[in-house]
């Protein structure tokens, strides 16, 4: 089995390439060793797992399982790899990104946010393979900077804009509770639900109410397929939009179901 397993590696080329990836992967582990042990908590915990803040683990298995379907192509670039070592342009750029990487673990002297951590351990992934893979690296740069743009929603919402979010929300959810037949009234931030009994229950809104962990895996898994299939820019956008549509109005019915329960 070994013998047969080192003459494929050998016909096609990926020794290099391989023992390269490995020492990527172990170089991490010693200088990230502590983002892996969260990253392994998280999805080891069903509890932590199905709670808002296990978006980013959720887009890392939708990114490896991006990364299974591309295997043949990122194989074949592998192996077809220059084995001189060239410094260009995109090597600066990948030196700047290992650069960047090991200074902000250096600076953050805190538990940090996870997804934060996670932008720093694959910043130095793709820093390493940017010096060794050039050609290779090209396809994951476009996936990692998708990554980052898309998980940084959820932080980005709740820090500079969870009230304008959370009035407009719970401004857009009155009135449709209203509709339903609930008896509710809006404060704030807040709705104010008159129970059966005569007493009056508050539901505070934030911005996670509104859903923008949802939104970040969308925008995430909608970029990968543009990726992937490059489909007619008209066609992407209309279907973006009704997705996020739909993402909306489900994000309503959340709201709709635990006011239901709180009413009876």
């Amino acid at each position: 089995m070994r013998e047969s397993m080192r003459r494929i590696v050998a016909q096609t080329g990926l020794g290099r390439p391989a023992a390269i990836i490995l020492l990527f992967l172990i170089s991490s582990l010693l200088l990230f060793a502590d983002v892996y042990y969260r990253v392994l908590v998280l999805a080891l915990n069903l509890d932590l797992l199905s709670s808002s803040g296990a978006y980013p683990i959720a887009m890392l298995l939708f990114l490896f399982a991006w990364l299974l379907t591309c295997r043949k192509k990122l194989i074949s670039t592998l192996s077809n790899q220059d084995s001189r070592f060239r410094f260009t342009s995109f090597s600066a750029i990948g030196l700047l990104l290992l650069a960047a990487s090991l200074a902000g673990r250096a600076l953050l002297k805190f538990p940090a946010l996870l997804v934060l951590q996670l932008f720093l351990l694959l910043g130095f992934l793709q820093g390493c393979a940017m010096l060794a893979f050039p050609e290779t690296s090209k396809m994951t740069l476009k996936v990692l900077a998708l990554y980052v743009v898309s998980a940084s929603i959820p932080a980005i919402a709740s820090t500079f804009f969870d009230r304008p979010i959370s009035l407009g929300f719970t401004s857009n959810i009155v009135p449709f509770l209203n509709a339903l037949g609930y008896p509710v009234k809006q404060s704030d931030a807040v709705i104010l639900l008159e129970l059966p009994s005569g007493q009056v229950s508050s539901l505070l809104i934030d911005s996670a109410c509104a859903g923008p962990a949802s939104y970040s895996i969308f925008i995430f898994l909608n970029g990968l397929m543009l990726l992937d299939l490059g489909a007619e820019r008209k066609r992407f956008a209309l279907f973006t939009f009704a997705g996020l549509a739909t993402l909306y109005i489900l994000n309503l019915l959340r709201v709709v179901a635990i006011v239901h329960a709180t009413f009876y």
